[in-house]
């Protein structure tokens, strides 16, 4: 995905060099601007009552179908590059994002609290495909995503994503994500 892709790229570059290209930067924050959904209400909204559109989507021409992870990475991006430059599509992600929780505190990719498990039961459902419940992987981008923007854990949002991850950290200590 070129959004994906520009996104930690531009985190490599951010992390790597000292003085990265502001060129460069630029170049590619205004790239992930222009893509950004602020118009479009998907099928995530029938469970996401009142939340504005403000994310970014994995493909190209999927503006129903903007995902949190991608967005995470987008605003964090975007928030080291330039975060005063980009303060609006910062704040419009980030707000599309905690809207997106879900109610046991952590997020899917896709949607709010999609966990209606009988859908697997369902002959064409392979793979949980119809499912997008929460996950380790895509909650803890987002709650990173939270902290480096300064919201901190007297935030409902950051709390709840904290007590999210505690609850599901495998007995050995790791976690278990959906996407990697």
């Amino acid at each position: 995905s070129p959004i994906w892709d520009t996104g930690l790229a531009m985190h490599a570059v951010l992390e790597a060099n000292s003085e990265p290209d502001k060129i460069i930067m630029e170049k590619a924050a205004n790239w992930l601007v222009e893509r950004q959904i602020l118009d479009v209400i998907g099928d995530w909204g029938a469970n996401a009552h009142g939340v504005r559109p403000g994310g970014w989507a994995f493909q190209y021409w999927n503006d129903y179908y903007p995902d949190v992870d991608d967005t995470a990475v987008v605003v964090m991006a975007l928030h080291r590059a330039d975060s005063a430059r980009y303060s609006e599509a910062i704040a419009r992600g980030a707000e599309w994002i905690i809207g997106m929780q879900s109610r046991n505190g952590g997020w899917g990719a896709f949607d709010v609290d999609n966990e209606h498990h009988f859908l697997q039961h369902i002959p064409f459902a392979d793979h949980g495909a119809l499912l997008d419940p929460p996950t380790a992987d895509v909650s803890a981008r987002c709650l990173s995503m939270m902290a480096q923007l300064g919201y901190g854990p007297d935030n409902q949002a950051v709390a709840r994503a904290i007590g999210y991850l505690k609850r599901g950290q495998e007995v050995n200590g790791s976690w278990f994500g959906r996407w990697g």
